[in-house]
């Protein structure tokens, strides 16, 4: 059974979000090099009643692998400095990591 994580960057602005989408279209290979796999990312742009855009991401891990040891792997691989490159960083507000734990009867487990 795979360990399931859904991320959520909050970013400073609607262009920011144009650009981190391309960023996270990048990010999809160097994360499977790292033993993560991206089921779906998705955004919410801004709304009457929402300040900020998101862009969330469902990913999992392999039951057995360390989350924090393999998100930390990807950080400081240099697939991920590529990714990142020209993008200014303190345009993601935020990020928050949610661990999910799967019903019995879930299709993705």
């Amino acid at each position: 059974m795979s360990q399931y994580q859904l991320r959520v960057y909050t970013l400073r602005s609607p262009e920011a979000l144009v650009a981190y989408e391309s960023i996270w279209a990048k990010h999809i290979p160097g994360l499977a090099k790292h033993r993560i796999t991206t089921h779906g990312v998705w955004t919410v742009p801004v709304a009457p009643g929402r300040e900020a855009p998101q862009l969330y991401a469902l990913v999992s891990y392999q039951d057995a692998d360390d989350v924090q040891e393999r998100m930390e792997a990807y950080l400081s691989s240099p697939e991920f400095r590529a990714d990142m490159e020209g993008f200014d960083i303190s345009q993601i507000v935020i990020v928050a990591e949610s661990a999910l734990t799967s019903i019995a009867d879930s299709p993705l487990r």
